[in-house]
């Protein structure tokens, strides 16, 4: 279970903030807590995904060819979904041999590679889609419009923080101060 698990982590962290003032806890333990959400929530997808066949990365693949009006380029998914070309490639191949996509060469650039979702992906979508939205709606029942506008705000600007942050290994400091 998560929750218990971030008992665990919030211990630990206490533990080592003890031994290590500069450690920040609240921190720590906010980026740990993140790091589980992610993880937890995209394992209980895979899992109601499972029936379908599909892992939760290749679901959201074919959503995002979806919700281009069911047509994408390799470079589209690609600042969708933060993948590699390579791991587009192995996802894309897993869509098209199931029949969910196709691929194809642009008839106005030879150089760009089509994604187009077929009927029966949009099908299977459509049929999955219910199932998502009302899991999602489980997840944050607890939640007012308020709480989701403003949780979404502040991950918004944690993503936005860590944009901005470089971190610097200490050799390269100490390096370039030499």
């Amino acid at each position: 279970m998560p929750s218990s698990q971030v008992l665990h982590v919030e211990d630990a962290i206490q533990r080592i903030s003890r031994r290590v003032p500069e450690m920040r806890a609240i921190e720590s333990l906010i980026c740990r807590v993140i790091t589980i959400l992610g993880r937890d929530i995209t394992s209980r997808l895979d899992e109601a995904l499972q029936s379908s066949g599909l892992a939760e990365l290749e679901f959201r693949t074919l959503l995002t060819i979806f919700s281009r009006d069911g047509t994408a380029t390799p470079s589209d998914l690609s600042a969708s979904l933060a993948q590699s070309p390579a791991n587009l490639t192995r996802l894309t191949d897993v869509l098209v041999h199931r029949g969910l996509i196709t691929r194809s060469i642009s008839d106005q650039d030879r150089r760009r590679t089509l994604l187009d979702i077929t009927p029966a992906g949009e099908r299977l979508l459509r049929e999955l889609l219910p199932q998502m939205a009302s899991y999602s709606s489980a997840l944050f029942r607890g939640f007012s419009a308020e709480d989701k506008t403003r949780l979404l705000a502040d991950l918004k600007r944690l993503l936005g923080a860590l944009d901005a942050l470089q971190l610097h290994a200490p050799e390269a400091e100490t390096a370039s101060a030499t």
